[in-house]
């Protein structure tokens, strides 16, 4: 017999990424108001962020009193969305405390490292395949998340999506709030003047030069959150859908790489990715148990009762083989 999706054990309509979300607009407000001077038309920044929160709030709220796939899609999907605006806010709030870059640190940091500048080494191995292969591996990260969040929907597994979703926003929340603490611009604007050869490719190359020339964020450079957040889905679809972590691994190993042979990030800038990636999962990891614990598991997937996803959740996190079929 076919159940409906219930609110079961919960003592309130808010998932952990609700809260987090709401916290980092809490916390990007408070720099706003502290560092007001440094920001034009601050007001229209703290207002749009408020009124986001209140419809965070109306979203859960009329949830918790109605059984609507509409709504209930909306509450599981809106924090992806909400990822790439923050994105493009940093655009205007990346100079609101510092007024200028720290290009220099990373620069020197990767010399010493390699006794070269990596994006301009990198250069001599270009080619039409290579490049246009990796610029599809970079540009493959817009549809990363919704490709295992994707799956995990259609599945019922809303446990596995929470955990994607509240590790995603954990991460992508930190490294907006660092790009604010120390603006990085990067080797596309910085080392320009050292390359000597021009990225030449075909679809791909010519998709990114464009998303790169109408799109682009100036700032937001180091951690890079092309890193970050690959590695979260990573992680996650290995714990949760083993197919898709199989079908991706090589596609995110190459965008690794594609963010220096693209001339997009220092080296630097992938090392803090991946470290900001693997904090993120495990915050998320922590949180979403503590909040299991305290406040209560938030739904029941379809057709199961809550001994069952009690059960999965064991065996998952308990590292028993079962976890080898959690992509079946």
């Amino acid at each position: 017999m076919r159940t409906c999706c219930i609110f079961t054990h919960t003592k309130n309509p808010l998932r952990p990424v609700d809260v987090v979300t709401i916290f980092y607009l809490m916390v990007i407000n408070i720099l706003i108001i502290i560092f007001r001077e440094n920001l034009p038309q601050y007001q229209w920044f703290l207002a749009v962020h408020f009124l986001i929160i209140g419809l965070i709030v109306l979203i859960t709220v009329v949830r918790w009193c109605s059984q609507s796939k509409l709504l209930k899609f909306i509450h599981y999907w809106y924090p992806y969305v909400l990822f790439g605006l923050f994105f493009e806010e940093i655009h205007y709030t990346v100079f609101m405390i510092f007024p200028g870059w720290f290009d220099h640190i990373p620069i020197k940091i990767d010399y010493a490292l390699f006794g070269v500048h990596p994006t301009v080494w990198l250069e001599q191995f270009s080619n039409v395949w290579l490049n246009d292969y990796l610029q599809f591996a970079y540009t493959f990260y817009l549809i990363l998340l919704p490709v295992l969040g994707g799956a995990l929907y259609r599945r019922g597994d809303w446990q596995g999506f929470d955990r994607l979703m509240l590790s995603a926003a954990i991460t992508y929340y930190l490294c907006y709030i660092i790009f604010i603490l120390f603006p990085i611009e990067g080797p596309y604007h910085t080392l320009q003047h050292l390359q000597r050869v021009e990225l030449e490719g075909w679809i791909f190359t010519d998709l990114i030069n464009f998303i790169e020339k109408h799109g682009r964020v100036h700032g937001g450079a180091l951690p890079s959150t092309h890193v970050a957040a690959s590695l979260v889905v990573l992680i996650c679809a290995y714990k949760y859908h083993r197919k898709i972590y199989y079908a991706i691994l090589p596609i995110v190993l190459s965008l690794f790489v594609a963010t220096v042979y693209g001339r997009y990030h220092y080296v630097t800038d992938v090392i803090t990715g991946l470290g900001m990636g693997w904090i993120g999962c495990w915050l998320g990891h922590k949180l979403y148990s503590f909040w299991e614990r305290r406040i209560g598991q938030f739904e029941i997937s379809d057709g199961k009762s809550q001994i069952d996803r009690q059960l999965i959740s064991r065996s998952r996190f308990g590292h028993t083989s079962s976890e080898a079929s959690a992509g079946d």
